[in-house]
């Protein structure tokens, strides 16, 4: 097992050019394959940076609503008009910048969103992550149709609570 500065910490870097083959090949929707195994287990909070490259027809209307799914129930909950409160996998939103001839990055720096707490981490299963327009059930896109571009996306996790005997 590799050796961890306590407390332990690590980052998982998502590019969406390099998908699991049961991806769905829409750059809403990607799934990656991540062995958990060398990731000890405990209570981990999370956040993330997300970096789009440029989306050629910016016209959109919406903003897109970032979900991660990593098998694992997150501290996130959401209201509901059905049974008031389920576990959401929702992590956060992504900013868009504006470059010339509608021309957008989209992206989220690391304390943009709140941070995300999980009480253990998988021990295998892929990570999925979906990006919806604001109503959280149709997947982003443009005007035109387009899905977002390609991304790099980096989860960042922070062992919290008690390890060996000690709270951190």
């Amino acid at each position: 097992m590799t050796n961890y500065i306590k407390p332990y910490k690590f980052n998982i870097v998502l590019n969406s050019q390099q998908v699991s083959t049961s991806s769905s090949g829409n750059n809403n929707d990607c799934t990656y394959e991540f062995n958990w195994t060398n990731i000890p287990q405990g209570k981990y909070k999370m956040s993330f940076s997300y970096k789009g490259q440029n989306n050629a027809d910016f016209v959109s209307n919406d903003s897109p609503q970032v979900f991660l799914n990593i098998n694992a129930a997150p501290s996130c909950y959401q209201a509901s008009n059905a049974n008031g409160s389920v576990i959401s996998t929702y992590i956060g939103s992504l900013h868009a910048e504006t470059h010339a001839a509608n021309e957008v990055v989209y992206f989220s720096n690391i304390l943009d969103n709140p941070e995300v707490y999980f009480e253990n981490i998988p021990t295998s299963g892929p990570i999925q992550v979906k990006v919806f327009r604001g109503n959280f059930t149709t997947l982003f896109t443009t005007f035109a149709g387009s899905n977002l571009a390609n991304y790099v996306m980096v989860l960042s996790f922070e062992q919290v609570g008690k390890i060996d005997g000690y709270y951190i």
